[in-house]
């Protein structure tokens, strides 16, 4: 059974030769590699090209205008000759064993479609990358073995190729990504095929500062959220199950009623309780995998959870307001 990876790529000279190369060294390393150059301006293209020389496999395509993540890795399907599609960022590297793992996951479960998990140890060092790193792995570490599941993770997955041409691929109206292209794809997967998340199938992934996770956060949410209103369907598992989106929400609810304590009424302390029960129960296990596993890292964890919870509702609140009003159709329906 012949393999294809793909890599979207826009800018990524800093990062794109260890993630080739990562893959290129792994176990059941894919047949085909294809570099889909989302219209870069640094040397990505030449890196790729040079790397070309060396290795057969390794072929760059070039999109004729800026599209996003969900045209470039919907134009490398189409050139591609593997039965099976591996994707992933040009940000991540690979574990050894990372195609192994999926690949039996594909024969053992014959799941259609593999969406896997980052590393809990980033590549880039900080307290944010490793905080947003570590908070992912703790959502899906528990699991030892694939369960269904229903956003189709392009950061790290794969798919047979006859399911995605089946279903319509990534919707190429979705010009930027924030994961929304992955939450829309993943649930018209589900409607007809086997989605499992495989939390034996990991990359290694470069995670962004405070301002820019920040960012990420509020305009991921945001945009979600128009999901969500469309179908009222929260995650099962994962840091968008029901858990997490209401212990992020009380965050700054408690301090709403904080303030309101202070300046106008008592009755608001109840309030506020209630809702620090409500985040403590939300993170409770997640604060106290910390706590084993990286003990110097509890209290910081505990203030960049306060702040990254309250971003995370105010992008709710945000996207909500845009359905309210009638900024809903962000893209085409397929």
């Amino acid at each position: 059974m012949k393999t294809t990876l793909i890599i979207p790529a826009w800018n990524a000279e800093n990062t794109i030769k260890e993630c080739i190369l990562s893959a290129i060294n792994a176990l059941h390393s894919p047949d085909e590699i294809l570099i889909i150059d989302d219209c870069s301006t640094d040397k990505t293209a030449d890196i790729v090209l040079g790397l070309g020389k060396k290795f057969n496999k390794i072929k760059l395509l070039k999109m004729k205008v800026n599209s996003g993540p969900s045209a470039a890795r919907d134009y490398g399907v189409q050139s591609a000759i593997g039965e099976v599609i591996f994707f992933t960022d040009s940000d991540t590297i690979f574990l050894f064993d990372t195609f192994k793992n999926c690949l039996s996951t594909i024969s053992n479960y014959k799941a259609d479609a593999v969406s896997g998990i980052y590393h809990p140890e980033p590549i880039n060092s900080g307290i944010t990358q490793h905080y947003k790193a570590l908070f992912f792995y703790f959502h899906f570490f528990k699991h030892k073995n694939p369960f269904p599941y229903q956003t189709f993770n392009g950061q790290i997955g794969a798919i047979k190729k006859s399911v995605y041409k089946d279903v319509g691929g990534y919707n190429t109206d979705i010009l930027w990504g924030m994961d929304y292209e992955n939450e829309e794809f993943g649930r018209r997967i589900i409607k007809s095929y086997l989605l499992v998340l495989d939390p034996n199938f990991q990359v290694k992934h470069n995670f962004p500062n405070f301002s820019k996770l920040t960012r990420t956060y509020f305009l991921r949410v945001s945009t979600w959220m128009l999901i969500f209103m469309k179908d009222l369907k929260f995650e099962s598992k994962g840091p968008a199950a029901m858990d997490s989106g209401l212990a992020a929400l009380s965050v700054p609810l408690s301090l709403i009623c904080l303030f309101l304590y202070y300046f106008f009424m008592k009755i608001f302390l109840v309030f506020f309780i209630i809702f620090i029960i409500i985040w403590l129960y939300g993170y409770f296990k997640f604060f106290k995998f910390i706590l084993d596993t990286k003990p110097k890292f509890f209290l910081l964890s505990i203030l960049l959870n306060i702040w990254f919870s309250s971003v995370i509702s105010c992008g709710a609140i945000w996207g909500i307001s845009k359905w309210v009003f009638g900024k809903r159709a962000v893209i085409k329906e397929i």
